[in-house]
């Protein structure tokens, strides 16, 4: 029985449905040595460059690639994670995928945790091969206020959050003296969240005033003549 060639080796464990979705170089070379050992770095290099030409992965930036081998394909969004550890896609991603903003970005935004254990992130826009993000910094002790099963969305290889968590992400930066991020518009629809969720994370991470001040605000302009 003929031996298929590495190559196609290689594709073929990149289809399987828990190979990772995204990769970097160290991991790739992993997997191409697991079905030819001995393969040199040009080789694999030449791969990879062979293989984002043909769109079948998709590079980030240097060493991180989506792997569109697999079905369904990588999405950017889980390539944040590898750009700034412990970040969480929320805020216009999250709320603008779940019909909450009516207003569509192709950016990826995400939030990422500040702590005194941990050195400052770099925050702000990062372009990428695979699109824009933009990341905010958040303490983490608002990040993981709340059940994780109302701050996470469940059965996801990356940490995004609930619709809720995003809203209450960006009434935490448009109050923080340290972000120049303006209030959530008041067109978004509320109705389309948990209102129990909602609240509860709300108070865990102490909110409860942000959030009744913003839809005070709310509920006035809605009844401002036009």
């Amino acid at each position: 029985m003929t031996r298929l060639h590495w190559t196609t080796q290689l594709e073929m464990e990149l289809t399987k449905p828990q190979s990772l979705r995204v990769l970097d170089k160290s991991s790739v070379a992993r997997l191409a040595r697991g079905v030819h050992p001995g393969l040199s770095n040009p080789t694999i290099d030449r791969w990879i460059r062979e293989s984002i030409a043909a769109g079948r992965l998709q590079r980030v930036v240097r060493g991180t690639y989506l792997n569109r081998f697999i079905h369904p394909a990588a999405l950017p969004c889980e390539a944040a994670v590898w750009l700034r550890p412990g970040a969480i896609i929320s805020l216009q991603t999250v709320l603008g995928d779940s019909g909450v903003w009516n207003n569509f970005t192709d950016w990826v935004t995400a939030v990422v945790p500040l702590s005194p254990r941990y050195s400052t992130p770099s925050l702000g826009r990062v372009a990428t091969g695979a699109g824009t993000f933009v990341f905010r910094g958040i303490p983490v002790g608002i990040l993981e206020g709340g059940a994780e099963t109302d701050r996470l969305e469940p059965q996801l290889s990356y940490r995004r959050a609930t619709p809720e968590a995003a809203l209450l992400h960006w009434l935490y930066l448009a109050r923080s003296p340290r972000s120049r991020k303006s209030p959530p518009p008041a067109d978004l629809d509320i109705a389309a969240l948990d209102s129990r969720r909602l609240k509860r994370l709300a108070r865990a991470m102490r909110l409860s005033g942000t959030l009744r001040e913003w839809q005070e605000g709310v509920a006035a302009s809605s009844m401002s003549p036009a």
